[in-house]
């Protein structure tokens, strides 16, 4: 595979493109637009959501019209096949369904428009652009810690914690009157999406040779400031999914590790996480113990096992119901359950896997196989990369992908849509063979550096 040579000019002297204003754009929008709905301007909700997706548009077209696509022409050539499938079986479901025509558009934009977008970013930003989109999110993840802290402390009550269209007591509580947090976002999937996205970068600290902290403090404030969020969202999956990555930078630091120095050095770095998550513990002890609670309870209400099929296969109700043909291409979408019942709900399904399988039939099914074979694929090469250059991050920003998109409602929900494909092109972009953008001197605590 061959790609677009990438500019030697260091970081902060690289001009600002268009295309990279539009990832820009998309990312800077999915994290706002749900601040601006809750505190300042809810009809600006349907304008910036169309702003977004004219963004991630403009650049799947750009890179078209200008040939880009030709940096990674066979996953170009699968992914407008797999295009030719969903639209044409969506059409199809039309004719037998007489399904209406919103409904396959709405279908359209949430199985292929930021599929497209995350090729299009893979193919189109350069390394010194990856980097700054890296450091952007990981800024993001940052600021946003002080509010997520605020909103953990304050009651359900407090107009930080208000959520648009849901009543004070249907606020989520991890415990007593502490709330599960939603930063930005209107509701508590949109920040455990956004805080997953973030960690695998805070984690790490080098791509392709870039040093992406220009302190190592910066590095351990990120680390830190993560650990919080995650502690105090009150999630059980994002804490269980932190904990399992920073398991994988472990072992991965401890196995790339090709010398004494870089061994001492993973060491090193492993032991002074520990120390951040013993201090976050200790800071948010109230946090730890309703989080406690609130595992002991779920624990006690709900077979762990069965959760976790139903995160990867699906409800086995679903399953069952499933059809040949589908329910219809956009039926599993929000918008779309809307549009056919007139409330804002999961009308096919809650989980992901049963919501395609309803919605699609075969080609749902099919949708299930094809993310396994992308994943598989990511993962090796994020391997591959990890053997060659000792580099952690496409390793776990191909694992976050791979666990975004089997568990999240990516297909139906739109923080969620964003996010899972976000990380899905940070995830291609992770694994591209690209010249470094500039040369660097590794500090002692680069998390996941080369050695």
């Amino acid at each position: 595979m061959r790609l677009p040579a990438s500019s030697t000019m260091p970081v902060e002297r690289e001009p600002l493109r268009f295309d990279f204003l539009l990832v820009l754009i998309v990312i800077l929008v999915a994290v706002f637009e749900g601040a601006v709905r809750k505190w300042f301007a809810p009809g600006l909700t349907s304008p910036l959501l169309l702003c977004r997706d004219a963004a991630a548009f403009v650049l799947v077209a750009r890179s078209a019209l200008r040939g880009r696509f030709a940096a990674m022409p066979f996953a170009t050539q699968c992914l407008l096949a797999w295009t030719f499938v969903v639209a044409g079986w969506g059409l199809f479901q039309i004719v037998v369904l007489q399904g209406p025509i919103v409904l396959f558009l709405l279908g359209l934009r949430f199985w292929l428009l930021y599929f497209w977008f995350a090729l299009a970013m893979a193919c189109t930003l350069t390394s010194v652009e990856v980097v700054r989109v890296i450091r952007l999110v990981i800024a993001l993840g940052v600021a946003m810690t002080p509010l997520v802290v605020l909103q953990h402390f304050l009651p359900p009550s407090s107009p930080l914690n208000v959520q648009p269209d849901t009543d004070e007591d249907a606020i989520f509580l991890v415990s007593a009157d502490i709330v599960r947090v939603t930063g930005t976002f209107t509701f508590t999937l949109g920040f455990a999406c956004f805080i997953a996205v973030v960690s695998p970068l805070a984690i790490s600290s080098v791509w392709n040779g870039v040093r992406l902290y220009r302190r190592a403090g910066f590095a351990v404030v990120a680390f830190i400031a993560v650990s919080i969020s995650t502690l105090v969202s009150g999630s059980r999956a994002s804490i269980m999914f932190f904990g399992a990555l920073l398991a994988l930078q472990t072992l991965a630091g401890f196995g790339a590790a090709k010398t004494g120095k870089a061994l001492m050095q993973s060491i090193a770095r492993t032991a002074l996480a520990v120390l951040a998550i013993a201090i976050t513990l200790g800071l948010f002890s109230d946090a730890l113990v309703a989080t406690q609670e609130r595992f002991q309870t779920a624990a006690a209400d709900e077979d762990v096992m069965g959760r976790i099929e139903t995160e990867l296969l699906g409800e086995p109700a679903a399953r069952k119901e499933m059809t040949f043909v589908g329910h219809g291409l956009g039926a599993g979408t929000n918008a779309g359950s809307v549009l056919l019942t007139g409330e804002n709900a999961f009308e096919l399904a809650e989980s992901e896997p049963a919501r395609v399988l309803l919605e699609m039939g075969v080609v749902g099914f099919a949708w299930l196989l094809v993310k396994c074979l992308i994943f598989g694929v990511g993962l090796s090469r994020s391997l591959v990369r990890l053997v060659r250059c000792s580099e952690t991050l496409p390793l776990l920003m191909w694992a976050t992908t791979a666990y975004g998109m089997s568990s999240w409602p990516v297909s139906g929900q739109v923080s969620a849509n964003a996010f899972g494909y976000i990380a899905l092109g940070l995830a291609l972009c992770s694994t591209r063979e690209l010249p470094a953008a500039s040369p660097i001197d590794e500090p002692l605590l680069n998390w996941g550096a080369r050695s």
